[in-house]
């Protein structure tokens, strides 16, 4: 993957696994990002749908939808706690990050009903 165009960072590997981490961090812009335990994580959710893929993670008191193109693998290393952020890329750069390689192009995040807005 081009770094200059990666939507997600991993952790750093030791012994050719990644680290385990407590919180992933969820850029909405270069202004505002969100830090979520990966201890309050209740349940994720991947769906490929009409050539467009949606990743929905639903933690103690937020709603995090990320909709992109090949997620399959980010979905994958947040199920092992490996992924330590995550940012949208534009649509118009989704063309030179590649047909294989996974790119965010929108993070929403909504509190549930039993939290209190960030």
């Amino acid at each position: 993957m081009n770094a200059s165009f990666s939507c997600f960072k991993l952790s750093r590997a030791v012994m050719g696994e990644h680290v385990p981490l407590d919180h992933l961090r969820l850029e909405l812009n270069s202004s505002c990002f969100y830090l979520l335990s990966y201890h309050h994580m209740e349940i994720a959710k991947f769906e490929f749908v009409q050539d467009c893929d949606t990743l929905t993670i639903s933690f103690l008191n937020h709603r995090v939808r990320m909709t992109g193109k090949n997620l399959r693998e980010l979905a994958i290393a947040i199920q092992s706690r490996s992924v330590e952020s995550i940012k949208p890329i534009a649509g118009r750069y989704g063309a030179a990050v590649g047909s294989e390689t996974g790119f965010v192009e929108a993070i929403e995040i909504e509190p549930t009903n039993n939290s209190h807005s960030a």
